[in-house]
């Protein structure tokens, strides 16, 4: 009912008034302070807070919005469907990696940063682009919209008077990018080579297509391609095209990468361009000539990566804090987001997956207290996370085959036919050497959909630790269960001592560390083996001595949902006594008499018999 509500209110907003309330219409910014003296406004970034339901009426404005709008420019990458910056940083890759191998061009790189980008727009030029595009209703409502806005300051627990901004879009509105995106957009036809002025690319990909593609454009972040002597003159169209819209690039904040046969220098307004030996280029560093600086990238993803991971284990992210499975779900969430930037088009080496691999080690030995040297191999099967390698895998495999399913209208689409074969040598056909596309999609692409690719996503992760076990000599790993999936100890309701003891059990630990005379056989260490006899572990859970593990042979049959209780009738029985076997050894390793527990495996029976 409230939904139907809104959904009418938001229509007659639309159609009939063209007019919104004025608190969609107030942001109020907070300076957030990034580096540097706390004096000079210019080192705090603001963040705009803007009414939610202004967000839900733009996002209900989007659609109508990409709709009626005019075509972007094929260059334009930023905020549009189906486009990633991977994908603008792939198409940046290619095309010099076209311009090297087939026109002996090696390119300087021109990476331009606007002033004030969305703070600088001229709303009237944007409307008069939108006009002959759009109802009048739409029109209409967007003014209202941007230029009836009113703003606020919030600092030090308090408000500013509000003011209304002449120029620019609304920082944290949903439809700033894509208005930005329009105002923006005649300045890559104004660079592009006069043989191409629209966007009906039918020429050949590689004598046609990619030299007139002489720049990249992910919003306000703009990269130049040419070679030195064409730079000086493109540079030239950005002054002036900046000059007619009213904007200012920041010569300073802008960065040449030219390769060593390039020693002219450039400049706007007068002011010389930095030069630089790379540049993160949408967070992917960028060496001369459009390669990839895979080294600074995987340092940059594990520096910042870390960062996190000490942040977060300073509130719980620890062996002390947040249990293991919400841990590792902060962590892949947060930690390994930022490790897993770029990876997806990146073909690396064995030397920068070990160092992948290793970091990720030491994350996931924090979150379960283990050591420096204790084996990460079970603790990240557990939480069924793939190892780095097997990680980086699928990231490619996924990117490919997204890749192959664009629509026509994106650049990357038009480079496909090119870079997908063997002659090309591009950096794609590299990715589709990776582990995981070459056997299993390659020979398959042409009936590939989605449904069949995530079957063959399952069967490489399935394949991958069936490999591991097998080349492995862990008897840890090979006791425990044989699916890709979230161990049920994790999970399922117990003491936070039964937990413990059954982790422990798991990755060794229980008995473990230095060896321990038994108290009950001073000629004898405890080991898993010992225990077995010593605690006649086979004999009180009624199986056979021909399983050589019944411990964890029990932990591999507990179940993975609630079963019915013709099916969990033996856990009644066998449950307290694994708990009760598992509490005295652990008092047993530590040299102390055990007392009895207190209803060993309450918590799960309860559970199982609801």
């Amino acid at each position: 009912m409230q939904n139907q509500k809104i959904k009418i209110f938001f229509r007659e907003t639309f159609r009939q008034w063209s007019y919104t309330p004025l608190s969609w219409r107030v942001a109020q910014v907070v300076p957030i302070h990034k580096k540097g003296s706390k004096t000079d406004p210019g080192n705090f970034r603001p963040i705009s807070l803007t009414s939610t339901f202004r967000k839900l009426f733009e996002k209900c404005l989007y659609p109508s919005l990409l709709e009626q709008s005019p075509t972007l420019d094929i260059a334009q990458g930023g905020f549009r469907e189906s486009r990633s910056s991977l994908d603008q940083v792939q198409c940046l890759i290619e095309i010099c990696s076209i311009l090297r191998r087939n026109h002996n061009s090696f390119p300087t790189l021109a990476f331009l940063d606007i002033k004030l980008a969305y703070d600088t727009v001229d709303r009237s030029y944007v409307w008069r682009e939108l006009q002959s595009h759009l109802c009048p209703a739409l029109l209409g409502i967007l003014k209202n919209l941007f230029d009836h806005v009113q703003i606020e300051i919030l600092h030090d627990n308090r408000v500013s008077y509000r003011f209304s901004p002449v120029t620019g879009v609304l920082q944290g509105s949903i439809l700033s990018p894509f208005l930005y995106s329009i105002y923006i957009n005649r300045l890559p036809s104004l660079l592009r080579q006069p043989l191409l002025l629209d966007n009906s690319f039918s020429g050949d990909i590689v004598s046609d297509l990619t030299p007139a593609i002489n720049c990249l454009l992910y919003a306000d972040d703009v990269v130049l391609i040419a070679n030195p002597e064409n730079l000086t003159s493109l540079l030239h169209k950005c002054e002036d095209h900046s000059y007619s819209l009213g904007y200012r690039w920041n010569p300073l904040k802008c960065v040449i990468v030219a390769p060593t046969s390039d020693v002219k220098t450039y400049q706007l307004y007068g002011t010389t361009i930095p030069n630089e030996s790379s540049f993160s280029y949408l967070g992917i560093p960028i060496k001369p000539g459009g390669l990839l600086d895979y080294p600074a990238m995987i340092q940059h993803n594990i520096n910042k990566a870390s960062l996190t991971m000490n942040q977060l284990a300073a509130i719980g992210l620890n062996s002390k804090g947040f249990p293991p499975l919400l841990a590792c779900r902060f962590y892949s969430q947060m930690v390994r987001a930022q490790l897993d930037y770029g990876l997806a088009i990146s073909p690396l080496t064995t030397k920068f997956i070990h160092q992948l691999d290793t970091f990720q080690n030491q994350c996931i030995r924090r979150i379960f207290g283990g050591h420096s040297r204790s084996s990460a191999q079970v603790m990240l099967h557990l939480v069924n996370l793939p190892s780095m390698r097997t990680r980086v895998a699928v990231l490619q495999a996924q990117y490919l085959f997204r890749s192959t399913h664009l629509p026509d209208d994106t650049l990357l689409a038009h480079l496909l036919p090119y870079i997908q074969s063997s002659t090309s040598h591009s950096h794609w056909y590299k990715l589709a050497n990776t582990p995981m596309w070459k056997p299993l999609c390659g020979p398959i692409l042409d009936t590939l959909d989605k449904k069949k690719f995530l079957s063959l996503r399952t069967k490489f992760l399935a394949d991958q630790f069936q490999n591991l076990c097998n080349n492995s000599d862990s008897i840890l790993l090979s006791s425990t269960r044989p699916t890709i999936q979230v161990d049920p100890i994790l999970w399922l309701p117990m003491t936070c001592s039964e937990r413990s003891r059954v982790l422990r059990w798991r990755l060794g630990w229980l008995p473990g560390g230095k060896p321990k005379e038994c108290i009950f056989h001073p000629y004898h260490n405890w080991s898993r083996r010992h225990a077995f006899d010593c605690l006649q572990i086979h004999h009180r859970l009624y199986l056979p001595r021909s399983i050589e593990d019944p411990i964890s042979f029990l932990l591999n049959l507990l179940p993975l949902h609630k079963p019915r209780p013709t099916a969990s009738h033996s856990w009644f029985t066998l449950w307290p006594i694994l708990c009760t076997i598992l509490h005295e050894l652990d008092y047993y390793f530590h040299d102390e008499c055990p007392p009895p527990p207190v209803d060993p495996g309450v918590k799960l029976l309860n559970w199982l018999s609801k």
